[in-house]
C-alpha cells in the first residue's frame, strides 16, 4: 500500500510539474498575465532528482522555499507558488481529500508564510475570482489532468479554513459570491468538473453564517468531515439545496 501511494504521488507530481507553463495555464486559468514567479520547483521535480526521494517526508522536505526567497516574495507570487506545489495532487491518494491536501498545507513553509500575510485573504479571493472558464474549457478535457488537479487543490485550500480571516466580514461575502459563480460555471460542463469541492466551500460559508437549522447544520458538518466524499450521489443534491438557501 505504501509503495502504491508513493508511486501515485511521484506520477502525479511529474505530470503536474512537467513544464514552466503549467502554473500560468493551470492553476489560475486566467487570460490575464500572472505575476512573474521568481521561484520554481523545476530543479526539485526533474525526473532524475525526484526519483531519489524514497518517502513522502523526503519529498515534502525537498520542496521548502529558502527563507531569504520566502521573505522577499510578494503575496501574489507566494500564492502562485503555493498553488503549484509539486505534491498538490496528493489528495487523490486519500479517501478523504481534505486530509491529503492538509498534508501539504501543514508541511510547506509557503503556506505557513501565507497565513502571516494580512493581504492573503484578499489576494486569494482575487486569485480564485480570476478563473476564466470560457478561455480554458476547451483545453481542460481529460487528457489535461494537471489543470483539474490544480482546481481541486485551490478549492480544498479555500474550504480548509487555513486562512481563517477568509471567513470574516466582507471576505466571507466575497467568498460566497465567487464560489457560487464558479459552481455555476462547473454545472455548465459537469462531465469535466466535480462540484463537491465547491460544495465544501459553500458548506463552510453557511456554517460560519450560522443561519441553518440543527438538522441542516449537522448535515453540512458531516459532509465536511468526510471531505465531501459521500457514497450516495443524492447527498450532493441535499447539500446543494442547503447551501443554496
Amino acid at each position: 500500500m505504501k509503495v502504491k501511494t508513493l508511486l501515485l504521488i511521484a506520477l502525479v507530481a511529474l505530470m503536474c510539474s512537467c513544464s514552466d507553463d503549467v502554473l500560468n495555464e493551470g492553476s489560475r486559468y486566467s487570460a490575464q498575465p500572472v505575476p512573474r514567479v521568481t521561484f520554481s520547483f523545476d530543479s526539485i521535480t526533474a525526473p532524475n532528482v525526484w526519483a531519489q526521494y524514497q518517502s513522502l517526508e523526503e519529498m515534502l522536505a525537498a520542496c521548502q522555499i529558502p527563507e531569504e526567497k520566502l521573505n522577499s516574495m510578494s503575496t501574489d507570487e507566494l500564492i502562485d507558488v503555493c498553488m503549484s506545489h509539486p505534491l498538490h495532487a496528493l489528495y487523490f491518494a486519500y479517501n478523504n481529500e481534505m486530509v491529503g491536501a492538509k498534508v501539504v498545507f501543514e508541511h510547506f513553509n509557503g503556506f505557513s508564510e501565507l497565513k502571516k500575510r494580512k493581504d492573503a485573504p484578499t489576494k486569494m479571493l482575487e486569485f480564485y475570482d480570476e478563473i476564466n472558464f470560457n478561455a480554458t474549457t476547451p483545453k481542460v478535457h481529460r487528457e489535461d489532468f494537471s489543470k483539474i488537479t490544480y482546481m481541486g487543490f485551490i478549492e480544498l485550500y479555500l474550504a480548509s479554513k487555513e486562512l481563517t480571516s477568509l471567513y470574516e466580514g466582507e471576505n466571507l461575502e466575497k467568498l460566497e459570491l465567487v464560489s457560487n459563480k464558479v459552481l455555476e460555471k462547473k454545472l455548465e460542463d459537469p462531465s469535466i468538473y466535480t462540484v463537491r469541492r465547491s460544495l465544501l466551500i459553500n458548506s463552510q460559508v453557511k456554517l460560519t453564517q450560522g443561519t441553518l437549522s440543527k438538522e441542516e447544520t449537522d448535515a453540512l458538518k458531516s459532509f465536511i468531515s468526510v471531505g465531501g466524499n459521500v457514497d450516495n450521489p443524492q447527498e450532493y443534491t441535499r447539500i446543494s439545496a442547503i447551501v443554496s438557501k
